[in-house]
């Protein structure tokens, strides 16, 4: 038997890399070896998000890169009410770090502009 390190799926013998992840198997999953410990976590609020697309893009950024995560609230709505639920991307507590630099890798906060200086005419 082999297994995938990152979502522990065990195979048949004769694959060598897991059809879902696209990694190579392991013989045997091991501390070293798997890609997500398996220590007692739970999920942590990362950030909340004024629409349930901004979330899913964030979430799915996340995921793409190994960091467990998932959209709590919201609902489907053409316009954002006042009324509408709040829309959180929560990450799992071992992942928190990782995601923070991914979310500052591919979306900057940096300033507009230099203060005291005027914006360029177009």
């Amino acid at each position: 038997m082999a297994f995938c390190p990152n979502c522990e799926a065990e195979y048949k013998p004769g694959f060598t890399v897991c059809p879902d992840c696209q990694i190579p198997l392991v013989p045997v999953l091991t501390a070293e070896n798997r890609i997500h410990d398996n220590e007692e976590k739970g999920p942590v609020q990362f950030m909340t998000f004024g629409t349930s697309s901004e979330a899913d893009m964030v979430q799915e950024l996340l995921e793409r890169n190994g960091v467990r995560a998932f959209v709590k609230g919201g609902s489907f709505s053409v316009l954002p009410t006042a009324f509408s639920q709040e829309i959180v991307l929560m990450v799992d507590e071992r992942d928190i770090v990782k995601a923070r630099e991914l979310y500052e890798t591919y979306f900057p906060t940096e300033a507009a502009g230099v203060p005291g200086e005027e914006e360029p005419e177009q």
